[in-house]
């Protein structure tokens, strides 16, 4: 009968703890954010889209210096299919070239999702539409660099709406007129946005002149 008591007593126990350790486990965390409750105000609207501004184009110059450039003759790397003009679609540095400027879109399309879609009171009218004003900049610039590269390309939009419909293995290229026409609207969009009186060199980031300039280009 002890042996039997002792048994038991040691099932409960082991019971106990995993349940004690199950509640232990199953907590939000406490070091990191989330969607939900990220972009609650202004500075974090910020930290939002500081990303967009350095990574992302890592692959994308690297292409433009090593590939671009010795199509043009401006850089001389012996020869390889940039110098004999036979890069195709197989290539390494075009290929992440492309999946760093659809990775942009694609982080640009979801910063401005979670900006609209927030309703803290804590951020101002003027910041928000100043951040998406950026977002959009970037993301013309992204699709510039799409068109003069690959021509007729898709137009993404919104990344979480063609998801959510299932056809985004449905989509098509559209002509590159058209693909240059969705640049202008979207500078255009941006610089409704974007605030003209910034002291150059102060802020360091995307303004009404710096969409404007891109437009030009």
């Amino acid at each position: 009968m002890k042996n039997i008591l002792k048994h038991i007593a040691l099932v409960v126990a082991i019971v106990l703890t995993a349940a004690s350790c199950s509640d232990f486990l199953d907590r939000p965390s406490e070091d990191s954010y989330t969607t939900v409750k990220f972009y609650q105000n202004d500075a974090q609207l910020e930290q939002g889209i500081n990303y967009l501004y350095n990574s992302p184009w890592y692959d994308i110059i690297r292409f433009y210096i090593y590939g671009s450039e010795t199509m043009c003759g401006n850089v001389y790397q012996g020869q390889n299919a940039y110098s004999t003009l036979t890069v195709n679609g197989t290539d390494t540095d075009l290929k992440n070239m492309a999946y760093s400027l659809w990775a942009v879109n694609a982080q640009c399309n979801t910063v401005i999702h979670n900006i609209l879609a927030s309703d803290s009171e804590e951020i101002t009218e003027a910041t928000r539409n100043r951040c998406i004003g950026e977002v959009l900049s970037w993301k013309a610039m992204t699709y510039f660099f799409l068109v003069r590269t690959f021509g007729d390309v898709p137009i993404i939009h919104d990344n979480i709406e063609l998801l959510s419909s299932g056809e985004y293995n449905n989509v098509e290229k559209v002509e590159k007129a058209d693909v240059y026409e969705y640049i202008i609207y979207t500078l255009e969009t941006a610089m409704e946005m974007l605030p003209k009186a910034t002291a150059f060199g102060k802020n360091r980031r995307i303004d009404y002149y710096a969409a404007e300039a891109l437009l030009t280009g």
